[in-house]
């Protein structure tokens, strides 16, 4: 009987410690740097953020051709994406601080992350206008 509730008082522990190390859905991943944007959706809404990420990373990641590129935030001044998303692709053409434009073709699911003043910001790139860092 002892060994019957040793193992009913584990299993209950168990229950309660595994579900606590999940991060809540509204939690963003916040990187070490503080990149800042305003981004502007396919609704024309400005939203200013803080700490910025693309998928997680300091950096966009996509197509170019048949080629993968990345192209680090402290490189790009603004992001435009053109066109309505297709076949799971959304174009833009980012412009670097250089003034150089390039041609990247990113997955529409692809997700920028954000912090604002009034909580966390995460948006589809099929779902972008355009990008614009500080």
């Amino acid at each position: 009987m002892k060994r019957a509730l040793t193992f009913l008082l584990l299993m209950v522990v168990w229950f309660v410690f595994s579900g606590m190390g999940k991060t809540p859905e509204s939690e963003i991943p916040k990187p070490d740097i503080n990149f800042a944007a305003t981004v502007i959706d396919d609704q024309e809404i400005s939203t200013k953020c803080s700490f910025v990420s693309w998928e997680g990373q300091l950096f966009f990641a996509g197509t170019r051709g048949k080629g993968f590129i990345s192209v680090p935030f402290e490189k790009v001044k603004r992001v435009v994406f053109v066109g309505e998303a297709s076949d799971g692709k959304k174009d833009s053409q980012v412009t670097l601080r250089s003034g150089e434009v390039v041609a990247i073709t990113f997955e529409e699911e692809s997700r920028f992350y954000g912090q604002t003043t009034f909580g966390t910001y995460k948006i589809a790139a099929k779902n972008i206008k355009e990008i614009i860092f500080e």
